[in-house]
């Protein structure tokens, strides 16, 4: 017994040394305060805020802190790598002009060679709406911009450098807008495209590599037209076909049927085709971002990815959108033709849903954002600038009848 409790007292001791010894080690390698802080110089700039934290292009913003003297010529500042005028430099502001495009971001000073990080600062983009074609009334005149006139004009896709294509629908023409004078002119579709009918044009694509344009016609056939203006019908399927892309390598076409709700593959002649995509409902136009990812405008969420394997999933939602088109900027930004509200909606990349332009009066009206007005916006794309192009049509009035365009400043 008493050999057991030496054993038991011996083996306490030991424990308590050793928990001594390590405490000693952890406190021996702790780093001290003053290891622990580098001391900043007092005169090191400092940003604390940014007034106002959100502006358009054109307004004055006050960057604030202290210690920001310096020259001007040797204070730049930045935001997403876009300079702002700088107007004045004190020792606790900063005053900058904000430039066209800016976008939203951190603010970047740089004082004599040395970069500091500022707050963040939000871009609020003017959004400008004009008419580049259209009488407003039904005809196919060609003529330069407002000169000309169409009967409803549905799909619209933009070249590289500028010129649009419009579906001139009820008049069942293709329409060329040039991109240095707005001038519209025509190329026939024949009564007859190798012993097929084609009907209404209705969605259009763009290959921007051989110029070839390719139409559906909401019915059951795919046209093809070369940039002479030779046509042929290069696939038929059951309706009603509806959106259609050519995919960025150029050598396949998607449709999409709105009524089997299915996206189909094929060749870019046409041949070969397979169900791509199933199980979509009513899905519509078809696009490409620059990525090469593709997008189609569906129910019940608006906006659907497609991926390599054909799988849709949902990507941006708005429960208000009644519409069927859809384009995306290099942002990331969805856009939406609201042809029911009359309006253009955006989907931004948090899913913060906003309308940009238009009233929701029933009226084609050129103005800046909410003071504009579309009557029946349906036809949407963007080109390589970021410029949205819109075709309207009403079905209740046949108003409408022109192509708007949307820029950003």
């Amino acid at each position: 017994m008493v050999k057991k409790r030496l054993l038991f007292v011996l083996s306490v001791a030991v424990y308590t040394l050793y928990l001594i010894a390590c405490q000693k080690a952890i406190s021996d390698n702790a780093p001290t305060p003053i290891q622990d802080s580098i001391p900043v110089p007092a005169d090191t700039p400092v940003i604390s805020s940014i007034s106002p934290s959100a502006a358009h292009a054109g307004d004055t913003i006050t960057v604030k802190g202290k210690n920001l003297s310096g020259a001007v010529s040797k204070v730049q500042v930045n935001i997403n790598g876009k300079a702002l005028t700088v107007l004045s430099v004190t020792a606790d502001s900063i005053l900058l002009i904000v430039p066209p495009g800016a976008g939203s971001g951190q603010v970047i000073v740089n004082i004599n060679g040395n970069t500091y990080a500022g707050p963040l600062f939000t871009y609020e983009r003017t959004v400008i709406v004009t008419t580049i074609a259209g009488t407003g009334g039904a005809g196919t005149a060609d003529g330069t911009g407002l000169a000309a006139s169409f009967n409803c004009p549905w799909g619209i896709a933009a070249d590289v450098n500028g010129d649009l294509y419009v579906a001139d629908c009820y008049n069942r023409l293709i329409r060329k807008i040039s991109a240095s004078d707005s001038t519209v002119s025509t190329f026939t579709i024949p009564v007859l495209l190798n012993g097929k009918n084609f009907y209404s044009p209705n969605d259009i694509a763009l290959d921007l590599v051989t110029h070839n344009l390719y139409v559906t016609d909401f019915n059951k056939h795919v046209m093809r037209m070369d940039p002479s203006g030779n046509a042929t019908v290069i696939y038929e399927d059951s309706m009603a076909l509806a959106g259609i892309a050519v995919s960025p390598d150029g050598k396949s076409l998607f449709i999409s049927n709105n009524t089997t709700g299915t996206i189909i593959k094929t060749d870019i002649d046409g041949s070969n085709a397979s169900v791509f995509t199933s199980g979509l409902v009513t899905p519509r136009n078809i696009i490409f971002d620059n990525s090469g990812q593709m997008y189609v405008a569906s129910y019940p969420s608006s906006v659907y990815a497609i991926g390599l394997n054909g799988r849709a999933t949902p990507a941006a939602n708005d429960p208000s959108f009644q519409g069927w088109e859809i384009a995306k900027d290099t942002a990331g930004n969805f856009y939406l033709a609201d042809h029911f509200s009359n309006v253009i909606r955006m989907i931004d990349t948090q899913g913060n849903v906003s309308v940009i332009a238009g009233s929701g009066n029933a009226e084609d009206v050129d103005g800046v954002g909410l003071q504009a007005s579309f009557n029946g916006p349906q036809g949407l794309t963007i080109d390589a600038h970021g410029n949205l192009y819109v075709s309207t049509y009403n079905y209740t009035t046949n108003g409408g009848n022109k192509v708007r365009k949307i820029t950003f400043e």
